[in-house]
């Protein structure tokens, strides 16, 4: 994927191509009714404007529900988005097209239901918290039920709005076809999320994003060679500019109430509590603007060596320049995050003094080169096998959130080698569709948070971005759709994956020696996953039909945490789970009118799917898969 699409697209990119509409008349109506007093409308409508010269589409979603979470205020796990798109295609002659699309969003939402699992009020935040700012009336009580919350849910937001618009023009030459495609896109969002389950403010993060990206690229695309040679080259430039502010509130009101005590409050080692005021300011205040300045220059060329063997040789450039600029303040002590002086990152400016907060600027560039080469192999007209190798990136980074001075790092590019053999195939006189991969993906200066000696420290440690690993992810993929009879089809696929570090070196802050953390557990990577689905058709007179739908899938047991000496570590690692959905459709004839009944989650499965934990705040919140739901639909199209 690194040759076509570029940087951090390290994990396979997905790329959504809308249909260009070509002055046929179409039209379609979609309105859906479901749990939780869920509304959806889909509208679509296509149609001619000049007769073979210029044709429009317009399409249009809403989604309304109430949520799943009870909660004091609106209900988490609601639905509120209302987005559409437009299109304008001018085909002026049959060698020139322009396309032009147009799309927004607005969602004005909660944040998907977190759940407080675990919460240890003797760890050093809960225990100053509960003992100087709420002795009467303590935090946090874990959640008796995952679908009732204490939250003040006026501090859980997920709002967005979005602009965006593509415009292609294409040129059909004598030689090659060229491409021109141009993309700008702002959005805005406010992300806010309160993790405490308790209307106290003891626990929250918001976070406030403007952004606005431009890109521009040339496509030129080819035959040559008595057709024998299919070719693209191409030039991108991207550009972007971030501007972020970031709220982190554990403990409000802990400096308050620390400040005022009186010297003689002290610590078993009679220490006056008072002094720990500042540093237990955990009121934190960023506000970060990032630029991103991005160019790159490719080749990807298909090459038939015989009429069943084709080699695959393509390679991408690209040239890459960040900067970022970071002011930080404690809120409550109205001091800096990070003291002003000098750093340890390079790239980084010193911290200087601004208003009560502080400033640090970090800027740097780099280059990467991405290259891929490959064999497909026509065994027969309904069997192709291939084997490819191939390179990508994750960009370089800054550490935009730093706690203290020290903490202020660069981290260079990640890399990762791609090596894949799979096959594509038909059976059966097509009734069986076969596909299968294996793969080997070795990482390079994998980027993690972790623990380094600081010369800004005098030796001590700092927790910084760096390229501290390498790893290796070895799996496999299979997917099947058969039609064993008329009117039944039947689809499927198994994955496998088995990630492990090979190198992952973080220093021990109990020790100061470099460990090697490379039995830790990989995040995220459940090691199997399957589906398995099925349709049956019925068909009913007059051209009506009705179709049976049924489908599962298995996630294997997953680590939302790799830190092992992390209280929680476990409660982190569920059991994998399988989900189950179930839908009936009746269609009259050429699908004009649908009735749909739809199940999700039928065996009402609540997992966790996602959380987070730290020791010393004394707080575990997760998620959990939603409930059980049931949606009624009705369709008309054209």
């Amino acid at each position: 994927q690194g040759t076509l699409y570029g940087k951090n697209t390290i994990g396979g990119a997905i790329s959504v191509v809308t249909r260009a509409p070509t002055g046929e008349t179409e039209a379609s109506l979609e309105a859906t009714y479901g749990s939780d007093d869920y509304i959806g409308l889909n509208g679509y409508a296509a149609f001619p404007i000049i007769d073979d010269t210029l044709a429009g589409s317009l399409s249009v979603l809403s989604r309304q529900s109430d949520g799943w979470q009870a909660r004091t205020g609106d209900d988490a796990g609601d639905d509120d988005i209302l987005a559409g798109r437009a299109h304008l295609n001018w085909m002026p002659s049959e060698d020139f097209t322009s396309h032009l699309i147009v799309d927004a969003a607005k969602q004005r939402q909660n944040v998907y239901p977190r759940v407080l699992e675990n919460f240890d009020d003797t760890q050093f935040f809960p225990f100053l918290y509960n003992t100087f700012v709420t002795p009467d009336d303590t935090c946090c009580t874990p959640n008796a039920d995952i679908d009732k919350s204490n939250v003040l849910n006026q501090r859980d937001r997920d709002d967005l709005d979005s602009m965006g618009l593509a415009w292609t023009n294409t040129w059909s030459l004598d030689a090659f076809k060229l491409q021109s495609i141009t993309g700008y896109r702002d959005m805005d969002t406010q992300i806010y999320r309160d993790s405490d389950n308790d209307p106290k403010d003891y626990f929250s993060v918001g976070t406030e994003i403007d952004h606005t990206q431009f890109s521009q690229e040339f496509i030129f695309s080819g035959l040559a060679m008595d057709d024998r040679l299919d070719w693209v080259a191409g030039l991108y430039y991207f550009e972007e500019q971030g501007d972020q502010i970031s709220n982190v509130t554990v403990a409000r009101g802990l400096y308050e109430a620390l400040s005022v005590l009186p010297p003689e409050v002290t610590l078993p080692d009679g220490t006056p509590i008072f002094l720990l005021a500042q540093s237990t300011d955990l009121t934190l205040f960023y506000d970060r603007t990032q630029e991103t300045t991005s160019y790159a220059a490719y080749f990807h060329t298909i090459y038939s060596l015989t009429e069943d063997l084709r080699l695959t040789l393509a390679a991408r450039y690209t040239e890459e320049e960040k900067e970022l600029t970071t002011f930080t303040l404690k809120e409550a002590s109205q001091t800096p995050i990070v003291a002003p002086g000098p750093t340890d990152a390079g790239a980084c400016s010193a911290v200087r003094a601004k208003g009560n907060g502080s400033v640090y600027d970090c800027k740097e560039d780099w280059g990467e080169f991405s290259p891929k080469v490959g064999l497909e192999y026509d065994i027969s007209d309904d069997f192709m096998t291939y084997v490819s190798v191939s390179q990508g990136f994750r960009s370089g980074s800054f550490n935009g959130r730093p706690t203290a001075t020290a903490e202020i790092s660069v981290a260079d590019p990640e890399i990762l080698t791609s090596y894949e053999w799979g096959f594509k195939s038909e059976w059966l006189d097509r009734r069986l569709m076969l596909n299968g991969a294996v793969f080997y993906n070795d990482y390079e200066d994998q980027q993690f948070l972790v623990n380094r000696s600081s010369a800004s420290l005098g030796g001590g440690l700092a927790l910084i971005v760096d390229n501290a690993g390498d790893s290796t992810m070895a799996g496999a993929e299979l997917e099947f759709v058969a039609v064993p009879t008329d009117g039944l089809t039947v689809y499927g696929g198994l994955g496998y994956i088995d990630a492990e570090f090979q190198e992952f070196d973080s220093v021990n802050p109990a020790t100061g020696e470099v460990e090697d953390l490379s039995d830790r557990p990989f995040q995220d990577t459940p090691e199997w996953t399957f589906n398995l689905g099925a349709q049956y058709q019925f068909d009913l007179a007059d051209g009506a039909s009705l179709k049976l739908q049924a489908d599962a899938y298995y996630k294997d047991d997953v680590y939302y945490s790799n830190d092992e000496a992390a209280a929680d570590f476990e409660l982190l690692h569920p059991d994998g789970f399988t989900t189950y959905n179930a839908g009936i459709i009746f269609a009259t004839a050429e699908d004009r009118w649908q009735l749909a009944l739809h199940a999700r989650n039928l065996t009402d499965e609540r997992e966790i799917n996602g959380g987070f934990t730290v020791d010393a705040f004394g707080a575990t919140d997760v998620s959990y898969t939603a409930p059980r739901r049931y949606y009624v639909s009705l369709k008309y199209q054209l």
